[in-house]
């Protein structure tokens, strides 16, 4: 009889870059992608002073933007409020980051957290003493960013909840914004075209929280594109509605059914490549979708 001969295990090698070779013979996994290729980026993010979700920066930037495009009238309050917002979501990023960092590790991300705070109450401050009907809009904005970081803390910061907490609490910088370059800042100020057009531009948002994970994720699973389209379907009718009441022109109602369309075929697509459609170009798709929709909103 022959022995068997002594079979040998090779110890996976770690090259400089940090990707693992795998013995011979055996399929090498994919590198998990990184949501920052510079170190000193990635250093950054890691102590809370950048967010480390890159859509995080559009869901931030549009909103107050497509309101204050909607009034056509310049105001300096306006951007003082966007100086206040964007030092505000920074903290708001390093806040969560904090919540959801064991405590030992936490004394890092402190100083991005007292920075940013400080760096949005101050212009905070200011236009709150100018314009104090702004908080009325407290009522809505507190519970919808308190609820996001609780559903951090829980652990459920991928949670459809916790994404539509945050996404809805960064969509009201729309109609605030609209509504300190028409009067005073009160929500009372808001058109109902306003109203409309910030809630059918917050939905997509909404909308892409199932359609991204419906092609990363959940890539296998077609109940993710199933219910992501049905959900752009729903929203789609949303929007007819506005549309037939007169708070919305058509242009966003065909926009929005060309959203839904692509709801289901990206994914499907994405299903049956044998290579998937990278992370980066998922983001710079949503990216250019998202322009669309507010040049559909803005068209008279």
């Amino acid at each position: 009889m022959h022995s068997a001969a002594p079979q040998t295990q090779t110890t996976p090698e770690r090259t400089p870059d940090g990707v693992t070779n795998r013995a011979p013979g055996r399929p090498q996994g994919r590198p998990k992608p990184r949501r920052h290729n510079n170190p000193h980026m990635r250093k950054l993010a890691r102590n809370g002073w950048i967010s480390d979700q890159h859509g995080a920066w559009t869901m931030m930037a549009f909103p107050p933007l497509l309101g204050w495009a909607l009034s056509f009238t310049f105001s300096w309050t306006v951007v003082l409020m966007l100086v206040a917002w964007a030092m505000a979501f920074q903290m708001f990023s390093a806040v969560c980051l904090w919540v959801k960092t064991p405590a030992k590790r936490r004394s890092r991300i402190a100083p991005a957290v007292l920075t940013y705070g400080v760096l949005a109450a101050l212009p905070g401050a200011t236009l709150l003493a100018l314009r104090p009907q702004l908080l009325w809009w407290a009522i809505a904005f507190v519970p919808l960013a308190s609820s996001a970081i609780y559903l951090v803390w829980k652990g459920r910061e991928r949670s459809l909840g916790a994404r539509a907490a945050s996404i809805l609490a960064g969509n009201i910088m729309g109609p605030v914004a609209f509504s300190l370059a028409i009067a005073d800042g009160s929500p009372a100020a808001v058109t109902l075209h306003a109203w409309a057009t910030c809630a059918a531009f917050g939905l997509h948002y909404i909308g892409t929280v199932p359609l991204v994970r419906s092609m990363i994720r959940g890539r296998r699973d077609p109940r993710w594109a199933m219910g992501s389209t049905l959900l752009h379907a729903v929203f789609t009718l949303c929007t007819a509605v506005a549309w037939w009441f007169g708070a919305l022109e058509i242009w966003p109602v065909l926009m929005w059914a060309c959203l839904t369309a692509r709801a289901w075929v990206m994914p499907t697509l994405n299903r049956t490549r044998a290579r998937p459609f990278s992370p980066k170009l998922i983001g710079f798709s949503e990216l250019g979708w998202s322009l669309l929709l507010i040049a559909s909103l803005l068209i008279p």
